[in-house]
């Protein structure tokens, strides 16, 4: 009954597209527009009718709130949702001192602050609290969600790298495949907790930082990282990565013969493929090949849209530190991985706009690629006009181990 309570009480209220004015013109905004039949009548009740009123819209909203306007809302399932409260109420919080004020209170509030641009006070003022608290209250929040479900992203082995490797194989034709690898920058407030904050701003004076996941054949985020300037070129992010650094000392380990698919910003090896510079001189099968790589970019692409569109908050994150950020950023990846266990998204029609930034073999530092990486790449388009082998699930699970 008390998730139901809140539920109604967050569907009370519409929420005002001018709130948002404030976050400027740059930043796209999916209003979510959420107004009961009779929300004409609460300006007829004289005073003291506010709390029956508010009893009334409960019962009669909360039983027909259907499953999928649910989960328009928060984002998760209610039984999700109820799964979060039930693994984050032994953990101490803060706010638990409060009268009336619950796990559940704490678990939709920050699920809304997450998925809406609703200012915070506003967000406040919807659960009859303070800003310190909602702001306070979604860091624990971000923390306790890293700390219990940190295995909702991992990186594929054993069977679901088999998987993920058909699933590319089968939906796009690359064959060996794993997994892909993109980026986007999320606008934070001035690091206070970095020696160099004015790393963190772009030539437009705007703090951010680097977004750089990578994702299965269906989407699913396998390892992201948030902590690095949002200037940085991607290779250079890459390289500072956990994956760039195994790829670097042990690529066997992590990927056993298999291989990683990124844009033309990424540095071409035989564990991570990129395009064919194209200046209008390609073949058939290098043109064939391009195509095949830009539509498994679709797929991390898409789910960086779609993140960005179902975790609205990321699109103007108010956080002044570093560590909070990419806190958020990752528990924001992780709650994504949970909404696709129950939907599927098709991340082919959606794009989302990725850094401009310099080809690779274009940086007074950068090359045309190893030796390894452009053999490979050229054996592969040479095979995209023959019938692929099919990748031995038995040899890749018994190879497979943790890095």
């Amino acid at each position: 009954m008390a998730l139901e309570s809140c539920i109604a009480f967050l569907l009370a209220d519409e929420l005002d597209a001018e709130e948002y004015a404030l976050f400027g013109p740059k930043t796209p905004v999916i209003t979510r527009r959420i107004r009961d039949d009779d929300d004409n009548d609460d300006d007829d009740g004289g005073e003291g009718d506010g709390d029956d009123g508010d009893k009334n819209y409960f019962s009669a909203t909360v039983p027909s709130l259907s499953v999928l306007d649910f989960q328009k809302y928060f984002q998760l399932t209610q039984t999700q949702v109820e799964e979060l409260v039930r693994l984050l109420s032994p953990c101490e919080w803060a706010t638990s001192k409060l009268e009336g004020w619950t796990v559940t209170h704490a678990v939709l509030a920050s699920l809304w602050t997450l998925s809406t641009l609703e200012p915070h006070v506003s967000v406040a003022a919807r659960f009859h609290t303070n800003e310190a608290i909602i702001c306070h209250q979604l860091n624990e929040f971000c923390s306790l969600v890293m700390t219990n479900f940190v295995d909702k992203i991992r990186w594929p082995k054993w069977k679901e790298a088999e998987v993920s490797v058909s699933g590319f194989s089968s939906s796009i034709g690359l064959p060996g495949t794993l997994c892909v690898v993109g980026s986007c920058v999320i606008p934070i407030e001035r690091p206070t907790d970095v020696t160099d904050p004015e790393a963190y701003q772009d030539s437009e004076n705007a703090y951010s930082v680097n977004l750089m996941t990578f994702c299965d054949h269906k989407g699913c985020f396998t390892f992201v990282t948030a902590e690095h300037p949002g200037s940085w070129h991607n290779s250079k992010v890459f390289l500072e990565t956990e994956v760039g650094r195994s790829l670097q000392d042990d690529p066997l380990n992590l990927l056993h013969g298999k291989h990683i698919i990124g844009d033309a910003t990424f540095p071409l090896s035989e564990h991570l493929l990129t395009p064919f510079p194209d200046y209008g001189t390609l073949g058939e099968k290098k043109l064939r090949y391009n195509l095949k790589v830009g539509s498994a970019l679709k797929i991390v692409h898409g789910s960086l849209y779609s993140l960005r569109s179902r975790f609205q908050r990321l699109r103007c994150l108010q956080m002044n530190t570093i560590t909070q950020t990419s806190l958020a950023v990752k528990t924001c990846c992780t709650l994504y991985n949970m909404y696709l266990e129950t939907n599927n998204v098709d991340v082919d029609c959606l794009e989302e706009h990725s850094i401009v930034q310099e080809p690779f073999h274009e940086l007074p530092n950068g090359h045309s690629g190893s030796l390894g990486g452009i053999s490979k790449r050229q054996d592969i388009a040479a095979s995209l006009g023959r019938k692929p082998k099919k990748d031995s699930p038995k040899t890749y699970g018994r190879q497979w181990y943790d890095v």
